[in-house]
């Protein structure tokens, strides 16, 4: 699971196929989850759109119940550090016109004692704001771009940070799948909304298909589903996210509209002044648009 693009990895989930793996323990399945989502790529280009609105449910199935809020974004991510496991992303809103150019630039790392460092640029205001993964209950605090996806989300998850249990196999949507409980640790738990998920992961493709998420009280919270699962330039990736907040009843669809992996991105891009300088952004986005074109 990796930011924006892990939005995007957490959220997106990139995994390779791996004949022949037997993970006896809830811990052994996702160190393996993540270690073929780091393997999958280095580095990724994307263009998504996201709606978000207010839902009921009509014969079993959710429908709007207001006029959804469509975002269109891109999205750049590249593996960086000695070994490749940080991370460097950056996603800027297209559309609507009123948030044109408003952007997110996030530093994940590896490293158990460094948090992500999350930069937002306000285009309206030409300011760039330091921004933190907040644990307070309130769902507007640390959203990613006024949708039901939080910052926590799309920040680079740690298997370190959880313990887990094997709850037991199942199939879901056609799969075979483990499910599995993962809690976070003392010092997660105090830096996260979420007490506890559970995830049902692909057996054989080592993808996360669906997690519920669960607040501190133990209450059901979220719920995220990943659909339409493709294998583009050699990676599985879901080219639909669902993310369900069941407290507020507001959800949140990611539609991927294109994705290409292993191109060559500048390390300068992926700094604050790709949010603050409109022509050099769209100078090097131009490059990297060509691969998804």
């Amino acid at each position: 699971m990796k930011t924006t693009n892990q939005l995007f990895l957490i959220l997106i989930g990139f995994i390779f196929f791996i004949p022949g793996l037997s993970a006896q323990t809830g811990r052994d399945i996702m160190v393996e989850v993540d270690k073929v989502s780091r393997e999958s790529s280095s580095s990724s280009v994307q263009k998504m759109k996201l709606s978000t609105c207010k839902y009921g449910v009509v014969k079993k199935k959710m429908r709007c119940v207001e006029t959804p809020r469509v975002k269109l974004m891109e999205s750049v991510s590249m593996d960086t550090g000695p070994e490749g496991k940080d991370t460097r992303s950056i996603s800027i809103i297209l559309e609507p016109i009123g948030e044109k150019g408003i952007g997110m630039l996030t530093y994940d790392y590896d490293a158990a004692d460094k948090d992500a460092d999350t930069w937002l640029y306000l285009s309206a205001l030409g300011k760039v704001k330091r921004m933190i993964s907040s644990s307070d209950d309130s769902d507007e605090s640390g959203s990613f771009f006024g949708t039901e996806f939080s910052i926590e989300d799309v920040e680079l998850s740690k298997v370190d940070d959880y313990s887990y249990k094997l709850l037991k196999e199942a199939n879901y949507a056609g799969r075979p799948t483990w499910i599995i409980e993962s809690k976070p640790t003392p010092k997660r738990a105090k830096k996260s909304k979420y007490g506890k998920s559970i995830s049902w992961v692909d057996k054989e493709r080592y993808l996360v298909l669906k997690v519920n998420l669960y607040n501190r009280h133990g209450k059901p919270y979220k719920q995220l589903t990943m659909r339409n699962i493709k294998k583009i330039d050699g990676v599985w990736i879901a080219r639909n996210l669902t993310m369900n907040n069941r407290i507020t009843r507001r959800v949140t669809n990611m539609d991927l509209i294109s994705v290409a992996f292993n191109m060559d991105v500048p390390g300068e891009f992926l700094t604050q002044r790709t949010l603050t300088d409109f022509a050099f952004r769209e100078r090097e986005l131009a490059k990297l648009r060509r691969y998804i074109q």
